[in-house]
């Protein structure tokens, strides 16, 4: 698989980023449009719109204000930005799911397909590698067979069972828009291929609006492709719904009928990211409650990565709009790549 070495470099480990994803917000009608960076920069920005096409002069459409961590547009720009109404607009008749939280008179901005990545730009530029949050850990020791497959440049199948996140909504290349950045599972199966020199075949079952309840009758549909690895990822879907307790009996569900079929599939078990804080849909408190059931499944055979914790932490600096593919619950092209280097980063033998 042929994908770009840099998109899966992962970010708290370098000295310099490339395509970090913003969308610049006016707070206020009188004062320019910022939009925050993950790092502080040591020097200048190079900022294009997300597919690439188009770049901007800094000084001319921007400034950066490196302490601050944040670029300021200038009169004249013609950087794409929105203003906060337009984030939160009022909400129509009827218009009852995607209202914020505590507020039905306000919705939330949602679009499917490129909406988002068209009004959201990328941002590269080296940093003093001040990453604000944990180094997601490896755990290859405790996927003995496929780390040893890989070992043995042996050839490794890759199943993903999940939702829409999994399948690969409002990655560009899954809605047909340039730069066409693959989703992460395709990410993923490149970067095993890339550090390893084995052959990586992936099957992605992942169905958009699955549960883990779907997930577990979707399991042996998994088992017959014969995986070495099987990355489960549910959790957004459910979490309107369904405990923490229910979540993990579906997920050792799913884990116990791969095994009967598939006694070798070793297990890669993602927490999801979070959706919008404002969603009235999600109860945040969901979320990590999710990981911490996933987290207590793991053992020999099973790892976490935990995509949680990793967007807590990007979310300490950025805003949930720089980094959502369509406003509510899915990632955008950086995201994706959040998603692939954690995943990446379990797989990783210490």
């Amino acid at each position: 698989m042929q994908v770009d070495p840099a998109l899966l470099d992962p970010v708290w480990g370098c000295r310099a980023v490339r395509g970090e994803s913003l969308l610049f917000v006016a707070d206020q009608p009188d004062r320019p449009a910022t939009a925050p960076l993950l790092f502080t920069p040591t020097g200048g920005v190079s900022l294009t719109t997300a597919d690439g096409a188009t770049g901007f002069v800094e000084g001319q459409d921007f400034v950066v204000d490196a302490p601050g961590r944040r670029l300021h547009l200038v009169p004249g720009s013609t950087v794409p930005c929105v203003t906060r109404d337009q984030l939160y607009p009022a909400a129509p008749d009827g218009d009852a799911f995607m209202h914020a939280r505590g507020n039905p008179s306000r919705r939330l901005r949602w679009a499917e397909g490129d909406a988002f990545h068209r009004l959201q730009t990328a941002a590269s530029y080296a940093h003093a590698g001040d990453w604000p949050g944990a180094v997601p850990a490896a755990a290859g020791h405790d996927l003995p067979a496929a780390m040893a497959r890989l070992a043995g440049g042996l050839p490794l199948t890759v199943t993903v069972t999940g939702d829409s996140i999994s399948e690969g909504y409002n990655a560009s290349g899954f809605v047909g828009a340039p730069p066409w950045q693959p989703p992460y599972a395709t990410l993923v199966a490149a970067g095993l291929e890339r550090r390893h020199g084995s052959a990586v075949t992936l099957h992605n079952l992942a169905v958009a609006g699955t549960t883990s309840n779907d997930g577990w009758g979707a399991a042996d549909a998994v088992a017959v492709t014969d995986p070495h690895l099987v990355v489960v990822a549910f959790g957004m879907n459910d979490a309107g719904y369904m405990d923490a307790a229910e979540y993990q009996s579906n997920i050792r569900q799913i884990l116990g009928t791969v095994r009967q079929r598939a006694s070798a599939a070793e297990f890669v078990l993602v927490a999801p990211m979070l959706p919008h804080p404002d969603w009235h849909y999600t109860p945040p408190e969901r979320f990590p409650a999710y990981r911490d059931a996933l987290a207590a499944l793991c053992g020999v055979g099973v790892v976490l990565a935990d995509v949680t914790r990793l967007w807590t932490d990007v979310l300490t600096r950025k805003r949930f709009c720089d980094v959502t593919g369509n406003g509510i619950n899915h990632p955008n092209d950086f995201g994706h790549r959040l998603y692939a280097q954690c995943v990446l980063e379990c797989c990783r033998a210490e």
